[in-house]
């Protein structure tokens, strides 16, 4: 049956299961098809520039958006690098029945919201004001906390990208109409610059031990995604810890050395403890010292506006299930979980033949090289294999090397036996990287790689992106050099350029290398300009310090937001 030939309601719901690239192609395709969305209200939803090539401005041009933005109900623009408050007024406009609307990791803050956000909204993505100095500014807040009473906002992220006071959202918030879904994000190196020395009265709030935060939510969800350890800022990062508590039920997960879990008694039995290395604390509230740091996700909700069913454990669980995986140690066939959820992430330790001992068909897996027996961490240094014949890895999508030896045919039976795996992390001690890129070399033509990560010391960069360029499939590739013992800092670009030319769908290129800032620059130059000769608007490239980077896209190279790794 011609897709024609159905009613145009039937048309628009089989249209909304396509991706947004192929909703622009196949609309193109033909005027008749063009006609037929003309017919009748037919309101389109999952559209979404973020993480391809249409993270562009300009892909707002296209006929799509032109003909039908007025039908478009939810519109995901995050990390979308070209995009301003003045090139997206001209388009936003006509997005008149828009309901969700995400404008993270771009270069609108929360003080714009008013140019930028149609009237209909109701879930909003934002990235919060530039810095505390705007929050303090009367104008500005007055005007934005009148546009949250206007809208009534039914679900609100914001992203902080600094070391602020990390209760500055809670206290926008003070006062306006309550939020259903509330989730902060604070994201960056965690570096303090003179906007962040003195904040006037909102520190002095914060400093004052009876100071407490009311909540102004549902539900919240506070995520921290910095390792800078912030022993010298405790004050300005409580954040959390001034909620009045006998009002919430909560839970708190933190991890920098170690695993700390905070819970509310109610919430506890969602928590099974087996594993070393994990404390669980279960408190009506959070230790009055408590401090942020590391990677870390709060969540809470409102006891007077949430029904604590069976219902709610459930989803609770299902949101816990890739917070932590299931550890398996081939060693002695024993399980351990977290949660009580169940998991298609596994961590398997000493993973000589797992995929020939284990039953389950997991979507993600973490191979690590040691087991867990009797308390103690004990290393098994034995190469590995895979068996290309296995059906224990049809199903895998993700997988994250963590420092193992290999055997010279792990990468051809690889990506021979995971034809669904797209995202490939890899984590290598410096003794072994020549051997990894010459396996690596041997079957990554074979690969259908969407992203990439390399966790190294001493990278030859221009070695790594020949083999690279092999697979041409690679969108999101991540290079992340933690220390480079040689002087020698020149880099060739040659093959990181061809890289580029060769790999048309690549958004994301993220470098980190121990290298001085000309040294950066000098690695960074050549291939922006390239990015810039092809026309690629989309093409997000960063070269910075080792450890000092952050970027929106490497979340996809771990399944856990706390950047568990094994």
């Amino acid at each position: 049956m011609n897709f024609l030939d159905f009613p145009v309601e039937v048309g628009v719901t089989i249209f909304n299961y396509l991706d947004t690239k192929t909703k622009i192609n196949v609309y193109n395709c033909s005027d008749q098809i063009k006609e037929y969305f003309a017919l009748g209200c037919c309101f389109l939803t999952n559209i979404v520039l973020s993480r391809s090539t249409l993270a562009t401005i300009k892909t707002l041009n296209e006929k799509l958006f032109l003909d039908l933005a007025e039908y478009m109900r939810n519109l995901n623009l995050s990390g979308v690098q070209d995009l301003t408050v003045q090139n997206l007024k001209p388009h936003i406009h006509r997005f008149v029945n828009l309901r969700s609307l995400d404008i993270t990791f771009t270069n609108i803050y929360l003080s714009d919201i008013d140019e930028v956000c149609p009237t209909k909204v109701k879930n909003i993505g934002i990235n919060f004001f530039r810095c505390p100095s705007s929050y303090m500014n009367d104008s500005i807040s007055i005007k934005c906390r009148n546009t949250f009473k206007e809208r009534q906002f039914e679900a609100v992220h914001l992203v902080v990208f600094e070391y602020i006071v990390t209760a500055c959202p809670l206290l926008f918030l003070k006062g306006l109409p309550m939020v259903k879904k509330l989730k902060v994000t604070i994201s960056g190196s965690g570096n303090l610059s003179e906007f962040y020395v003195d904040e006037g009265y909102l520190l002095s709030s914060i400093n004052d031990p009876s100071y407490k935060i009311e909540p102004n939510f549902n539900q919240l969800t506070y995520q921290l995604n910095v390792l800078a350890s912030p022993h010298k800022l405790s004050k300005q990062l409580e954040g959390v810890s001034r909620l009045i508590f006998s009002h919430l039920e909560y839970i708190c997960i933190r991890h920098l050395m170690k695993i700390d879990i905070y819970v509310s008694p109610v919430l506890a039995n969602l928590f099974t403890i087996c594993c070393t290395g994990i404390e669980l604390t279960v408190s009506p509230d959070l230790p009055a010292n408590f401090m942020m740091s590391g990677y870390m996700v709060f969540k809470a909700w409102n006891k007077a506006t949430t029904t604590f069913d069976g219902k709610f454990f459930d989803d609770v669980l299902l949101e816990l299930k890739d917070y932590f995986p299931t550890y398996v140690c081939m060693h002695d066939q024993t399980r351990m979980q977290i949660t009580n959820a169940p998991s298609a992430w596994f961590c398997i330790d000493y993973c000589v033949n797992f995929e020939k001992k284990i039953r389950d068909l997991p979507e993600k897996v973490t191979l690590t090289d040691f087991c867990r027996r009797d308390g103690e961490t004990v290393r098994c240094r034995l190469p590995i294999s895979l068996s290309w014949k296995s059906e224990t890895t049809q199903h895998l999508t993700f997988l994250s090397i963590n420092n193992i030896l290999l055997r010279r045919d792990f990468f051809v039976n690889l990506f021979t036996a995971c034809p669904k795996l797209v995202t490939l992390d890899v984590y290598i001690e410096n003794e072994m990287i020549r051997e990894y890129t010459k396996f690596l070399s041997r079957g990554i033509h074979l690969a259908k790689l969407k992203n990439f990560m390399l966790i190294s010391d001493d990278i030859e960069y221009n070695k790594v992106f020949e083999i690279l360029c092999n697979c041409t499939s690679l969108e999101n590739v991540h290079i992340r050099e933690r220390e480079r013992v040689a002087d020698n800092e020149d880099v060739v670009t040659d093959n990181i350029v061809v890289f580029i030319q060769r790999c048309v769908n690549l958004y994301s290129l993220f470098i980190e290398a121990e290298m001085t800032g000309e040294g950066l620059t000098m690695l960074m130059a050549p291939l922006r300009v390239e990015a810039q000769t092809l026309g690629r608007d989309y093409l997000c490239i960063e070269v910075c310090e080792s450890y000092s980077g952050w970027n929106p896209f490497e979340d996809v190279f771990n399944p856990s937001p706390l950047q568990i790794t094994n």
